[in-house]
């Protein structure tokens, strides 16, 4: 075992058991954190077939509400994103423990009787009004949802997610309304917000496959782009319970690049993606490749988020599906330790 990774097993061997999560409790805030996201992304279609992507992300840092929204069209091959900033105040923005009721101005995130509520949308595009339905339970990421991010006292998250809901909902421009159906996915993270100090930045997958199973893997990239022994992932199957991915089981690689002409900045597009583990061998494409955001006017972090495509096999057969990913650090945008893009 190289050293860095000993370090690590040591480290996690080391932890104290995080207190139980429980739910709904665990899905409002945690004001005792510093810092804490809230984080959908989706796939849905209209009544004549065009496809979209969404992401709605709701951030607090102490008592700072920050969001973003983003709006994939892919027969348009457009990508639209807005963002906001706020003190947390009564009627402009807030958090509350005890349950998912969180908002930025018209913007909002709220839970009642098992459903998720989601309101969000720009002047150019109009208003999204979502209903998610989860189609599978919490999933605890890490050692009972705790995610170590480095080998530090505060390098570490509390994680966790729902892979999957059922979307019913609609896009509203003036008096037209486009009913929209499809999926969801769900992260949240709270804890002190600190990357370890060798961290260049981080690639995310979330994979939704035809089977029914679903898949996160997070690579957290050192200087020399190595994945850092702290990379890691977590498995859904269709049924059954989750069961975690470790790094030494993946082999992930770009198959091509995209070029931003807004920043220069040079990020991998098509990926190459195999878990041995699962017998699992896709490519993962971007359904339009321009899903660069740059935040100046909240997070400060420019990275690329976006709607992609799923083609390949598992276990000598073939499987399909959607999935979102998300790359930081290669803008060079993102500080370590700082307001990270999720």
């Amino acid at each position: 075992m190289r050293p860095l990774r000993l370090a690590a097993a040591l480290l996690l061997a080391a932890l104290p058991a995080p207190a139980p999560l429980r739910f709904p409790r665990d899905h409002g805030a945690h004001p005792a954190d510093p810092v804490e996201w809230w984080y959908y992304t989706g796939h849905l279609t209209d009544r004549a077939g065009r496809e979209y992507g969404f992401q709605l992300t709701f951030f607090r840092v102490r008592d700072l509400h920050l969001a973003h929204f983003a709006w994939t069209d892919v027969a348009r091959g457009t990508f639209v994103y807005d963002e906001k900033t706020h003190l947390g105040l009564p009627g402009i923005a807030g958090a509350a423990a005890g349950g998912l009721d969180v908002s930025n101005e018209d913007w909002s995130a709220r839970e009642a009787g098992g459903i998720v509520r989601l309101e969000t949308g720009t002047k150019a595009l109009g208003r999204l009004s979502l209903a998610l339905t989860p189609a599978k339970p919490p999933v605890l990421q890490g050692e009972a949802g705790l995610s170590r991010k480095g080998a530090g006292e505060n390098e570490y998250s509390h994680y966790v997610s729902i892979p999957r809901f059922t979307v019913e909902g609609a896009l509203s421009r003036g008096a037209q309304a486009a009913p929209l159906t499809g999926t969801a996915w769900f992260d949240h993270e709270w804890g002190p917000g600190a990357l370890p100090a060798g961290a260049a930045g981080w690639d995310w997958f979330a994979l939704n496959l035809s089977d029914g199973s679903d898949l996160m893997l997070y690579r957290m990239r050192l200087a020399s782009g190595a994945a850092s022994p702290f990379s890691t992932g977590m498995f859904v199957p269709a049924q059954g319970p989750p069961r975690p991915i470790g790094w030494a089981d993946v082999a992930l690689a770009p198959r091509t690049i995209w070029t931003s002409p807004h920043s220069g900045a040079v990020y991998p597009a098509v990926w190459s993606l195999a878990v041995r583990s699962l017998a699992l061998d896709v490519t993962i494409t971007p359904l339009v490749a321009d899903q660069e955001l740059s935040t100046e006017k909240s997070t400060g972090v420019r990275y690329w988020e976006g709607a992609c495509r799923v083609e390949g096999t598992r276990g000598g057969s073939g499987i399909t599906g959607r999935a979102y990913v998300e790359m930081t650090g290669y803008a060079g945008r993102d500080v370590p330790g700082a307001i990270q893009a999720r």
